[in-house]
């Protein structure tokens, strides 16, 4: 049955036969006409009345209503245009209250008509009395349009099966229910209970009318259920239609009154929330003053709105504990799950397991649940931080507040947990990254770390002191007095330095390692999800062994930093302190001593500056070797089947043979420095020696330096060779990170996909809307998309077809948002994709690519992937996909492990497996790009079907034209142009490009 509706509404015009039977009507039923205009609107309070428009057109507002008086703004309903009829919904009682918190007050409609409509007003009775079924099936199904736009805009995203019009329909609990965009269909609910749009205010059940369905309306089971649908002629028939019509005006009324209170709330929610943040801003400032006077350094806590939820308290606390300013959040979370908040954070997120004797050992702030836990995080959440003391603190946002110390964590509280958590995981901030801002980033929460590992470099070093002060004292007083008690306090003194190094480089050791973990999870976490944000056209630049390459050159850069960089700083550190006491003892030997080292120096400068090319080459050519290993793994079948192996090992050896060419002169450059590095300590001893004989000798020819004094400067110029030794050892270990650098700076330079000012897109119906597109992949080149305009309605089956190079996969990649337009404008819903935040959008949207792989793991990973899904809903997506008998067929069924590319399965299973994984999450678009080829026409038709019974909106890109005769609209693509477009038959009549291809098939 055709459901009709204002153009609005999507729905078709009216049929010229229909007008000529509703003139007729004219001449059969009492009425009288008037004349209206937006001067003298009405209120639709008269249930018993009726509005045909002969003329003009009639717009309807939802407004609050007092003793037949408009007190408050309405919203706009729509337009019903002549030729439709207008009916009364009479008014909800006390609904205004809700609408406009006036007490008393009633919610109806309001009819404002344009000037010169001419409307035909009758009772309501004289139609449902007279012999006009097929007028008044028109009627009703256009008036529900009307009426289904005014109850929630965008409603019907949220169904997610399609209704058909059967009797005696068993349908679990929690199914959402629609009907096909163009239908209207009245759901009587025999047994069980039913709500309209979800809402429990709306519910109904075995005794109540049947409540029509349309493009915006959808039901959902509260319990188990027994359904009847049936079309708008059965209910005229049984003479059910003007009892469930009522009953549907005081639904749809109730609705918009509850939108319209929501609608209140939030405006009035974010008075109050910008209010909260001025104040806590102005709180923050005020502390940060007061702390410049604390000398304990406290760090700040932010405040936390009143009234947020428990677990949106916990999500914070932990955020904060992590470095992340709960701030930030972009918009307020669309979900009551961790995933949904941490995603309103711009965060990832990471459930993990809490077993053993966690809470004995550090780690990272989680987020936990007292009591039971599952895919819906049932339990009391609250936040569980690590203290500095080793020791774990339970933060319950009921009892302690947001911002409370919490309570230790023992064993009590362990056995209370769920045993499940949630880590998250910071990110890079929205812009270009330096070395420096990524050593900061990584070293938050670390300065502890930090001040501990230079202590007691400094400790050492100062302690290490010890050795030439002590072998002075003896050599000049202790041994030639023969001083054993003197002699032996020195020998203990020493003894006690050593352990004291010993226990600076213990405790050091512990930090450093704490710090490298630390770090390495902070930093490559945050480098991965700045890739995986990257825009989609990065990616082309790139193999993705050398990006895989690049990413990891920020943990090689990690431990460099924490490694050999942090050795230098400690030798230099050692040596510095080395020298100052050479200058103690002798200001002109220290100056030998110094231009010895100075020299040393300038040599290894040299040779790193002539390494450093090499370096830079060796590591690009690495990455270009990884990525043509991966591309020749990835192909090897490809290759054993062209016999190509021997030019494929020519290829490798060839970047091979260069990059051991350039690894032979890296090491023969280490091996000079090293050499070098050897010989300087020996220079430098025979310099001070020859020094001393030189310019330390008296007028009398006899020395000025005692024995003493110049063996403590012996040994400490011993100690000052030997960091000079280890620094010059690193230093070309470390200047390695500068090609590191430069190697993962697009990386850390490309500004992510997703920024903070992106909107979210809500919960879409799934129109599409290309406007004028215009797209080549470089400026130079010819366009791909030429000024391509069209219009996918929600719910729509639309199908491409062209030629390779037409640009059907490039018009996918525009709708995934992976290239954008370079003129024109891609629209979901009617919000520009350039202004929305993607991943929000692509969660919706389901996609089965030509080139798609499967990942090794079960079926069931495969499958559901990271959605918090059950294996029902793995089954479930399976049966849509007419993939399960073939998974029962198996001996591990959904457990079943596969290898990466899923090469133990057919084609067409692999394809059905992939047509599953973008069903189960229930999207709104699904997006097929050849993603049927391998499949017999028996099981084609069986995934057709069961797609068909969803409400998506499907966009198919096919070469197999036998598999798209069922599309409601198929666009033939030529040169990046719409060149003809209709349905299969239409098409095929035309006798014309998409004929053409046809008959090619045929042959």
């Amino acid at each position: 049955m055709t459901a009709a509706s204002s153009e609005s509404a999507g729905l078709p015009a009216i049929d010229p036969e229909l007008v000529e039977a509703k003139a007729e009507l004219l001449a059969k039923i009492d009425g009288v006409r008037r004349q209206v205009g937006y001067h003298n609107p009405f209120l639709l309070d008269r249930p018993d009345l009726i509005w045909l428009v002969l003329e003009g057109a009639v717009d309807l507002y939802a407004v609050p209503v007092r003793d037949g008086e408009v007190i408050g703004v309405g919203i706009h309903v729509g337009r019903v245009p002549a030729g439709e009829l207008v009916f009364s919904p009479g008014l909800v009682p006390s609904a205004g209250a809700l609408v406009a918190a006036e007490e008393g007050a009633d919610l109806a409609l309001r009819a404002v008509a344009v000037m010169g409509t001419e409307l035909f007003e009758a009772k309501r009775a004289d139609v449902a009395e007279g012999d006009f079924d097929l007028i008044v099936v028109d009627w009703l199904d256009r008036w529900i349009g009307h009426m289904a736009g005014l109850a929630v805009p965008g409603a019907g995203a949220r169904a997610a099966e399609l209704l058909e019009a059967e009797p005696g329909q068993e349908v679990p609990a929690g199914r959402v229910l629609g009907p096909q965009p163009e239908d209207v269909i009245w759901v009587q609910c025999n047994s069980g209970r039913v709500r309209l749009m979800g809402l429990p205010e709306l519910e109904y059940g075995r005794n109540d009318p049947p409540i029509p369905v349309a493009r915006h309306l959808w039901v959902e089971t509260a319990g188990d259920a027994i359904l009847s649908p049936a079309y708008t002629p059965t209910v005229l028939f049984r003479d059910m239609a003007w009892e469930a019509l009522d009953a549907f005006h005081h639904m749809v009324l109730t609705a918009t009154a509850r939108r319209l209170a929501e609608a209140a709330e939030q405006d009035g929610g974010r008075l109050e929330t910008r209010r909260d943040a001025s104040r806590r801003r102005f709180e923050t400032s005020l502390g940060r003053i007061g702390r410049l006077l604390d000398r304990h350094g406290q760090t700040e806590t932010a405040g936390f709105a009143e009234g947020a939820g428990p677990l949106i308290a916990a999500v914070d606390r932990v955020a904060r504990e992590t470095g992340i300013d709960p701030a930030s959040r972009g918009a307020k979370p669309r979900g009551r799950r961790v995933l949904d908040i941490a995603q309103s954070l711009r965060l990832r997120c990471r459930r993990v397991t809490l077993t053993g004797d966690w809470w004995r050992r550090p780690g990272a702030p989680l987020i936990a649940f007292i009591g039971e836990t599952g895919a819906g995080e049932r339990g009391r959440p609250v936040a569980l931080l690590p203290a500095a003391d080793g020791r774990w603190r339970l933060v319950d946002p009921e009892t302690d507040g947001p911002d409370g110390p919490g309570r230790p964590v023992t064993r009590a509280e362990v056995d209370s947990l769920s045993g499940e958590g949630w880590m998250l995981y910071r990110p890079f901030p929205a812009k270009p990254m330096s070395v420096g801002e990524v050593w900061r980033f990584g070293l938050y929460g670390l300065k502890g770390d930090v001040r501990t590992i230079m202590a007691c470099g400094l400790l050492a070093a100062l302690t290490g002191l010890l050795t030439p002060i002590a072998s002075g004292a003896l050599f000049s007083n202790v041994i030639p007095r023969a001083d054993l008690q003197t002699h032996l306090w020195v020998v203990l003194a020493l003894l006690a330095g050593a352990v004291g190094i010993l226990t600076f480089a213990v405790v050091r050791g512990i930090a450093l390692l704490r710090l490298q973990a630390t770090m390495d999870s902070s930093v490559q976490s945050a480098v991965w999800d700045r890739l995986l944000a990257l825009p989609a056209p990065f990616f082309r630049r790139f193999t993705g062994g050398d990006l895989a390459d690049r990413a990891n050159s920020v943990s090689a850069i990690r431990e460099l930093l924490t490694g050999s960089a942090l050795q230098v700083g400690l030798d230099a550190l050692f040596s510095l302190v080395s020298l100052t006491l050479l200058f103690w003892y002798s200001a002109k030997l220290a100056l030998v001593a110094l231009g010895v080292l100075l020299v040393q120096v300038l040599v290894t400068g040299i040779l790193l500056r002539i390494q450093l090319p090499d370096q830079r080459a060796l590591l690009s050519l690495g990455g270009r070797i990884e990525g043509l290993v991966f591309q020749l793994l990835t192909g090897l079948s490809k290759l054993r089947v062209s016999a190509a192996e021997p030019r494929a090992f020519a290829r490798w050896a060839e970047e091979f043979s260069v990059r051991k060419r350039l690894t032979y002169r890296v090491r023969l450059n280490a091996a000079a420095q090293g050499a070098l590095a050897q010989l300087f300590p020996v220079l430098g001893t025979l310099a001070v020696y020859l020094s001393v004989a030189t310019l330390l000798t008296g007028p009398d020819g006899r020395p000025e330096f005692g024995i003493g004094p110049f063996m403590a400067f012996t040994a400490a110029f011993g100690q000052l060779t030997m960091a000079m030794t280890s620094l010059v050892a690193t230093a070309g270990t470390v200047l390695t990170i500068v090609p590191l650098y430069e190697r993962v700076t697009p990386i850390l330079t490309e500004m992510p996909e997703i920024t903070p000012d992106r909107a979210h897109p809500g919960e879409i119906t799934g129109r599409i809307e290309f406007s004028h597109v215009t797209f080549a992949y470089a400026p130079d080149a010819p366009p791909v998309l030429d000024d391509l305009s069209l219009t996918i309605e929600s719910g729509g089956y639309i199908a491409f077809v062209g030629e390779s190079g037409s640009g059907k996969s490039t018009l996918l990649r525009l709708l995934l948002g992976f290239e954008l337009p370079q003129s024109g404008g891609v629209y979901f819903d009617g919000m520009d994709q350039a202004g929305l935040d993607l991943t929000a959008l692509r969660r919706q949207i389901g996609v089965v690519l030509q080139n798609g792989r499967l990942m090794s793991g079960s079926i069931f990973d495969n499958i559901v992937g990271s959605w918090p899904l059950t294996q029902d809903d793995a089954w479930a997506a399976a049966r849509l996909a007419g993939l399960d008998e073939d998974i029962r067929a198996l001996p591990m069924g959904m457990h079943t492990v596969l290898s990466e590319g899923g090469g133990t399965l057919s084609g067409g299973q692999r394809q059905r497996l992939m047509i599953a994984r973008a069903l189960v999450h229930r999207p709104r678009i699904l997006v097929l790009d050849e993603a049927t080829s391998a499949l017999d026409n028996r099981t084609q038709a069986i995934v057709n079907d069961s797609i068909s019974k969803l409400n998506m909106t499907r966009i198919v890109v096919a070469h197999r034209l036998s598999t798209i005769q069922d599309a409601h609209q198929i666009y033939v693509m030529k040169s990046g142009r719409l060149v003809e477009q209709g349905d299969y038959r239409s098409l095929m009549a035309l006798d014309g490009e998409f004929a053409a291809l046809a008959r090619r098939q045929l042959l």
